[in-house]
Order: structure tokens, then C-alpha cells, then sequence
């Protein structure tokens, strides 16, 4: 790569702090912008001169550029279409109201980030609460200006909102899968994937090529099901459950609609949502209803996981209530390190097998 084309690219924004993805993620964005300036295409001349100018115009930051380049980019596509063309109808002429809810996030910026591969992703750890330990790693997508991922669940929902949400999602399954390579060979690892993505029909074949053993894959459900997406979602997982995946169900609920799809689905991971893990260490209601999910899962053979965990006290009474595995902040937040990766590891654990059994505990008299 020229760094001379990137000015100021060794100095640190005030955000960034030693040790940060930061600088990690950087680099992955000055990857992309050399990719896009190599380009010679005539009709990319335009693009390419701009985004010149707008990594001049935020020397030392190209994440703040790429995100420019996309509002660039999307008022570009805008221009396009406003042109007058009576041989085509334009079917976004008119979104519906809270289309496009973010600047920056419609069509043409996220197919932007289709075309340029501008996401990458993030792991967080999964622990294994009883006997310690790192057991596998659920991956996180990060939009290269948007490391703390706070702006991902935007992106996703307004490529829905034009159709692009499953290319959006394959997309980020495939940084996913390529940056799992670099993870310890013992752990597992948690795709999230929406029940409109797993009815794709090129989901079968996708997985078919990861290079991950299908053992080490575990397929999260990141939604609620629509009663109809029940019977042609088990056409789709059992096969692939059979090759071995495992089957997590992502923010279980104890409603009556939840738990009917959790006992048709018979996932091996239930994973128990912030709604409860919050504060759970001070609130015995909680507590009786995580016991109740854990003992539900005793019974199933499903190992339950908690998701959110802050504080030493809410790991303290989720171990007691024998919830197998969790993840949180106060155990280690997403990164894209891979440094950082190569440290964890620990036993193996009942979350990796599907018929794990859990003795489950129950809320004492004073809460603890």
C-alpha cells in the first residue's frame, strides 16, 4: 500500500487508547480505500477522485472517510434517480415511512458496503460460568467507522427495509466465517442468523463450503419466529443439525408463544436474554424464572447461556443457578483482535455437546 496517500495515518484519534481494535480496524478500512483507488474503470473516476478528498479532509482517521464516502456515494445513486426514465418504473421512488431511519444507512450506502466488503467482524467470548474457561466465541458484525458496533442493528434493518437485508446478512456470515479461521481450533462458534435468512435457499449451500468443522458451528437464532416460518425452518435445520451444527435460540422469552417454538425446535443452547440477567443477583422473581428455564433445559437436554453479564454478583448467582455458559462486559467484551483470540481457551464443556445434563439450582430465601 502507497501510505502516502494516507496522511497522518500513525497518529491516534483522542478516542483511541493502547490496546484498543482500533488501530486494528484502521488498517482494514486503509485496505479498502487502496482497493478502491487502484481501481482504472473510467466510470469510477468520479468516486475515486472523492474519496482522495475525503481521506485528505480526515487525515489519520479512514473510518470517518469510508463512512463519508458512503453519504457520497448514496447522493450519488440519488441524483441518478431523480433523472427522469419512462422505460423504468422506480420501485424506492416512494419508501414507506421509516424506511431510511438513519443518515447514511439506505440503498446505496449499504450496497456500497456490499460491493466493498467495508464490514468485518468482531468475537466475543463465551464462558463456560462453572468451571471457567473460554468455550466459544459469537461473531459480531462491525462496520469498519463503527467500531463499537452500536450502529449495526440499524444497518440491518434498513437493508431489510430494501430488500437487502439476507444479502446484507450472507455478507457478514462470510467475514464472519473467513475471520473465524483465526480463532483457537477448540472453540465454537455462534453465526447469528435471522429465520428469513435460514429459509434462504442459499443458506444449505453456503454452510456447505465454511471452512469450520460443522461441530464447531452453531447456528443463533437472533429473532422471534412467525408461527408459519416454524414447520419450513425445521425442514431447513434439521439436516444441517444432523451434520453436526448445534441449534442456539437467541433472547428466549418465558411466554407461551416462545417456549412453544423453544420445545418444537428442541435447540442444544437457550440463551437467556439481558431482560433477565439484569440485576438478577437482587431479584428473586428473576431468579425463579432463570431456575425454571434451567431446569426446563435439564429436563430437554439444552444448556442455557446468559447473555449480558456486568457484574461479578449477576455471574455469582447465575452460576448457582447451574446456567452452563455466559458472556458479558465483566467477562470480556467483542473484539476484533486477533491477538486477543489466540488467548482464549478452557475446558470443554455440556454447551458443545446436545444432550449436556445441568443440575439446576434454586433462589434462596435471602435472593443470593
Amino acid at each position: 500500500m502507497d501510505n502516502t496517500r494516507f496522511p497522518d495515518d500513525d497518529n491516534l484519534t483522542d478516542g483511541d487508547a493502547p490496546g484498543s481494535d482500533i488501530p486494528l480496524m484502521r488498517e482494514q478500512a486503509y485496505e479498502i480505500i487502496d482497493a478502491v483507488l487502484s481501481g482504472t474503470d473510467p466510470e469510477g473516476a468520479e468516486v475515486r477522485e472523492r474519496l482522495r478528498e475525503h481521506v485528505a479532509a480526515h487525515p489519520g482517521n479512514p473510518e470517518a472517510a469510508l463512512h463519508e464516502h458512503l453519504v457520497f456515494t448514496r447522493s450519488l445513486a440519488r441524483q441518478a434517480g431523480d433523472r427522469p426514465n419512462p422505460g423504468k418504473q422506480d420501485v424506492h421512488r416512494h419508501p414507506t415511512e421509516g424506511q431510511i431511519s438513519v443518515p447514511g444507512h439506505g440503498q446505496a450506502a449499504i450496497e456500497a458496503v456490499l460491493h466493498g466488503g467495508m464490514l468485518v467482524t468482531a468475537f466475543q467470548p463465551i464462558h463456560d460460568l462453572r468451571r471457567g474457561g473460554v468455550i466459544g466465541a459469537e461473531a459480531l458484525t462491525r462496520f469498519l467507522w463503527e467500531p463499537d458496533g452500536d450502529g449495526a442493528g440499524s444497518w440491518f434493518k434498513n437493508a431489510a427495509a430494501v430488500g437487502l437485508g439476507a444479502d446484507l446478512e450472507f455478507s457478514a456470515l462470510q467475514a464472519a466465517v473467513a475471520a473465524a479461521q483465526d480463532l483457537p481450533p477448540q472453540l465454537v462458534v455462534a453465526l447469528n442468523l435471522s429465520p428469513a435468512v435460514c429459509l434462504d435457499p442459499r443458506l444449505p449451500g453456503f454452510l456447505e463450503h465454511v471452512p469450520l468443522e460443522s461441530s464447531r458451528i452453531m447456528l443463533e437464532l437472533t429473532e422471534p419466529l412467525n408461527p408459519e416460518q416454524l414447520s419450513p425452518l425445521l425442514e431447513v435445520l434439521t439436516p444441517l443439525r444432523s451434520a453436526g451444527m448445534g441449534l442456539a435460540v437467541d433472547e428466549a422469552g418465558t411466554d407461551a408463544a416462545s417456549m412453544r417454538h423453544i420445545r418444537s425446535l428442541r435447540p442444544d443452547v437457550i440463551k437467556i436474554g439481558r431482560g433477565l440477567v439484569t440485576g438478577i443477583d437482587a431479584d428473586p422473581s428473576r431468579q425463579y424464572l432463570v431456575a425454571d428455564l434451567v431446569e426446563f433445559g435439564r429436563q430437554t437436554g439444552t444448556a442455557l447461556a446468559a447473555v449480558g453479564i456486568e457484574t461479578a454478583a449477576e455471574r455469582a448467582v447465575l452460576t448457582r443457578l447451574a446456567v452452563a455458559a455466559g458472556q458479558g462486559h465483566f467477562l470480556g467484551q467483542p473484539t476484533v483482535n486477533v491477538k486477543e483470540w489466540a488467548t482464549w481457551s478452557g475446558p470443554a464443556s455440556a454447551i458443545q455437546g446436545r444432550h449436556g445434563r445441568h443440575t439446576a439450582g434454586r433462589p434462596q430465601p435471602d435472593g443470593r
